[in-house]
Formats: structure tokens, C-alpha cells, sequence
């Protein structure tokens, strides 16, 4: 069976049985579903990108090793999560950053996720979800967007794309427009809300 970026959430048990049985598509489809999630929430502890790509790379390559004790996809997900979450932990501990860190991030110690890292899992679903449909969006559209997630201002990305002020702000406007109606869950909806008002300064 081949796995590819549109499989469905019914299919879910295929995939898990491929993987388990060492299907290598499989694994890679788990790998698309999981990765860009799972940099985020790495950041949230280790903000260096490059560390926390080899941070995730190293579970991803555990999960794979490990991947006959799966029972269902759900099992798969919080493994990633706490497994990133311990493994950096270690990497703090082996840069001798503890100390610096233990007020802030005392809570990542506890076997379970509490309230606190519910919020960064949450966060980085919203913000996995958001840059997927960002990559949706009209060519312009987007542009604008991945530049003001930069950090650009409008000027800047006038300047950059060639256009007037008015034009980004008109774009930006619309492209957030779509975002709020495709991807806003409401259940979360005034904390995405919020995260797109911080990532995209509208």
C-alpha cells in the first residue's frame, strides 16, 4: 500500500500496520505527519534549530527501532512527544544549562504532560497546521505571509516582492481572512487566533 501526503484518517490502521510490519513508506508518511510538529515543541525547549533537528531525528530513528510495540497511532504520538521532550532535557543537562533552565522548565521532569506543556503541545499543532496551509495558499498570498512570519515588516516585504504597502496589507489581510475560515478549530479558536495575530502581526 503506498502512503502519501493526502492519506486519510481511516486509513490510519493500514499505516499503522505497514509500519509495524517495516514498511518504509510508512515510515516516511509518519515522518511527514509528525516532523515540523515535533521541531516546534523542541524549540520550546531548545531554541537552536539545528539541535533541535538532530534532537527530533534521534526519536524518529527510536521510534523506528521500536516500532513492533506500537498498538495504535495515537501511542506513536505521544511517544514523539515524550521523547523530545526528555531527550531535551539531556541535551540541557550535557550543556551544563540546568541550572539556568530548571525554574522555567521544571515541569518537563514529570512523566506526564501537564497543563503548562499541553499549551506548547497544542501550540505547535496550531502552528503545524498554519504553515500547512500556508503552502496552499496564491502564490502572492503566501509569499507574504512566509515573509511576515520572517519577522518583515510591511515595507520590507513591499520592497521585497515589488509591490506598494497597500498591496501587502491588502494581501496580508485576505490571506488571514482564509486562514481563520480553513483552519480555525473552535475549539481552540481565540488561542489561534491569538497565535496568528502574533506570528503575522495583524
Amino acid at each position: 500500500m503506498q502512503f502519501n501526503a493526502n492519506t486519510k484518517p481511516s486509513e490510519e490502521q493500514d499505516l499503522l500496520t505497514e509500519f509495524r510490519g517495516g514498511n518504509d513508506l510508512a515510515m516516511k508518511r509518519i515522518f511527514q505527519l509528525h516532523w515540523k510538529t515535533q521541531v516546534f515543541f523542541a524549540r520550546r525547549f531548545v531554541p537552536e534549530k539545528e539541535i533541535a533537528e538532530e534532537i527530533v531525528s534521534g526519536v524518529f530513528l527510536k521510534l523506528w527501532g521500536l516500532r513492533e510495540g506500537f498498538a495504535s497511532m495515537p501511542s506513536i504520538r505521544s511517544f514523539l512527544y515524550v521523547s523530545v521532550r526528555n531527550a531535551c532535557v539531556d541535551h540541557i543537562r550535557k550543556e551544563k544549562r540546568i541550572r539556568k533552565y530548571e525554574k522555567d522548565y521544571a515541569y518537563v521532569e514529570h512523566a506526564q504532560l501537564d497543563a503548562p506543556e499541553l499549551d506548547e503541545v497544542i501550540r505547535a499543532e496550531l502552528v503545524s497546521k498554519v504553515l500547512e496551509a500556508i503552502n496552499g495558499l496564491p502564490n502572492q498570498y503566501r509569499k507574504v505571509m512566509q515573509l511576515s512570519s520572517q519577522g518583515l515588516g510591511t515595507d520590507e516585504i513591499a520592497q521585497a516582492m515589488s509591490l506598494s504597502p497597500k498591496i501587502v496589507r491588502n494581501y496580508r489581510a485576505r490571506a488571514i481572512n482564509i486562514l481563520k475560515k480553513d483552519l480555525l478549530d473552535k475549539s481552540h479558536i481565540l488561542f489561534a487566533m491569538a497565535l496568528l495575530a502574533e506570528k503575522f502581526h495583524w
